[in-house]
């Protein structure tokens, strides 16, 4: 029988996953710990964690990672605008993950309350519409353009109605047409959303807010101040507000560091 030559495919089987990894995908590993989150979601909303579900579950990580390859192969990272803020989103998230934690502080928010109540006094209820965009099929890039069309459409002062008919969807929890307290607003609207809409001031309109089926497009209508407010009836306000100016702190020191860094060259005229 011939002898194979040395650099025969049969002589060289891939290497033994290390521990703690699921699957290699051209080279990059799946780790256990991201596998056991992924099926622990499956499971949450009825699954069972069997064999099969397993397959499933990481069939799809795989065929994710190929797509992520996939895209930086095509650098959607340096040309496509959603691929862009999401990566963005994604560092600016990191960044501030430290100031979400001290949200957990009561002396430190009920302080904060103390310092600013003058000002929490103008920032009572509010009355909000949305277009809500839902996600179709899977595909969140139509949605995401959906609802920055939504957003530019009613930028140049298209009628809300119309740009809603055009870009919109039915919104899973409709937002009633009247002066809602925080409180009653979360019960519509994600945290992420109520701390974006708690933050504009009347006629503002935000920009895409993604949720786990869609996007928030919100315009705030009208804002009313508060006869004498106390920080039971502000919290989730003086959390966002709380939040908002320490994650602010958080950017600016990540861009700082990442400016000190980065070879940076700037037109002489813009």
């Amino acid at each position: 029988m011939p002898q194979l030559p040395q650099d025969a495919p049969e002589l060289h089987a891939p290497a033994a996953l290390p521990v703690g990894a699921v699957a290699r995908v051209n080279g990059r590993l799946i780790t256990d710990e991201d596998f056991r989150q992924v099926l622990a979601l499956e499971v949450a909303v009825g699954a069972d964690a069997d064999a099969n579900a397993k397959e499933r579950v990481l069939d799809r990580m795989i065929d994710e990672e190929l797509r992520v390859q996939r895209a930086v192969e095509l650098k959607l990272h340096l040309s496509d605008p959603r691929v862009r803020m999401d990566l963005a989103s994604a560092v600016a998230e990191a960044a501030t993950a430290g100031a979400e934690r001290d949200l957990l502080s009561e002396p430190a928010l009920r302080a904060y309350f103390e310092r600013r109540r003058e000002y929490f006094a103008q920032r009572g209820p509010l009355r909000i519409r949305q277009i809500w965009v839902g996600i179709l099929a899977g595909n969140i890039g139509e949605a995401f353009n959906r609802a920055r069309a939504a957003t530019k459409l009613l930028g140049q002062k298209e009628p809300f109605e119309t740009v809603r008919d055009l870009t919109g969807n039915a919104e899973p929890r409709p937002i009633p047409n009247r002066l809602l307290c925080p409180a009653e607003l979360a019960q519509h609207l994600g945290r992420t959303a109520l701390n974006a809409a708690l933050a504009m001031k009347p006629g503002d309109i935000g920009d895409p807010i993604r949720a786990a089926e869609g996007f928030h497009v919100l315009q705030v209508l009208e804002r009313q101040p508060q006869a004498s407010p106390n920080f039971e009836s502000s919290r989730l306000d003086v959390e966002a507000e709380f939040w908002s100016e320490h994650a602010r702190e958080a950017l600016e020191a990540n861009a700082a560091g990442l400016r000190e860094n980065a070879r940076i060259e700037r037109a002489k005229a813009l």
